[in-house]
């Protein structure tokens, strides 16, 4: 774009060319990467245990229970990110002992 279409549109400044390294990019994906799987999981552990806490709290108020569920996905996420598991592992046994499909896999 030229100095006379800048005018036209009203643009002061050009944007800055910023050169970037191809590791820097990459470390700015995993990063990306590695706070997306966070929110994730956070999410689908926060919003089960609102559901709990919401619609079953009368049972679940008892001796900590809701804490004890929270640690104990946390202890499921942890055999999963160390890699004792898989996710297809998981869903394999919600299907065949409990009877559960997720969709997906």
């Amino acid at each position: 774009m030229n100095r006379q279409e800048r005018r036209r549109m009203g643009i002061k400044k050009k944007d800055p060319m910023v050169s970037i390294k191809q590791s820097d990019i990459n470390a700015m994906k995993e990063d990306a990467t590695t706070k997306g799987c966070r929110l994730a999981f956070q999410l689908m552990l926060v919003i089960p245990s609102m559901v709990i806490h919401d619609k079953f709290g009368s049972l679940m108020k008892k001796d900590g229970r809701l804490e004890r569920f929270v640690d104990m996905c946390m202890e499921e996420y942890k055999c999963y990110e160390e890699g004792y598991v898989t996710l297809e592992d998981m869903a394999k046994i919600l299907e065949d002992e409990a009877g559960i499909k997720i969709k997906g896999y």
